[in-house]
């Protein structure tokens, strides 16, 4: 297994000004190591979904107001249409398919999937239950059966 973990599970775009160590991983992780899995795995409760759906001023915290910038217009349906369950599913889940999307647009990432050699996963998991939902090719998430 080798991981990659940040706020959001967010995803540079491809070809983002300046180093990424998200492009980097993911670059090391395929043309070195040849892993054939990824998996964009977000979670209930999350910090990052919660401060994109609050709309809170985070100018005290530039970094990370400019990090969230990245998944915020691909999250403006999601966000538009959240309720208040402080768990976010839909945030967090439309999140995971945005960033899997994204990931696809990785010229390495593209090549290896065509060509059969790379799986792409997006998996919910549910802080409060333990429940891993899994993305199915429908688009919905269904609880993990094994």
């Amino acid at each position: 297994m080798f991981e990659l973990r940040n706020a959001g599970n967010i995803v540079p775009p491809y070809g983002s000004p300046g180093a990424s160590g998200e492009a980097a991983t993911i670059e090391y992780a395929l043309e070195v190591l040849g892993v054939q899995d990824i998996v964009v795995c977000g979670h209930s409760h999350c910090g990052a979904m919660a401060a994109l759906k609050s709309g809170d001023d985070l100018s005290r915290l530039p970094g990370v107001d400019a990090w969230l910038q990245l998944a915020r217009p691909e999250l403006a349906p999601a966000l538009s249409a959240a309720d208040d369950d402080p768990s976010l599913p839909g945030v967090a889940q439309g999140n995971i398919v945005n960033q899997l999307a994204v990931l696809g647009s990785y010229p390495v990432v593209r090549q290896r999937a065509e060509a059969g050699r790379l799986r792409l996963h997006g998996w919910y998991y549910e802080v409060h239950t333990g429940q891993v939902h899994e993305l199915e090719d429908d688009g919905r998430f269904r609880v993990h059966a094994g």
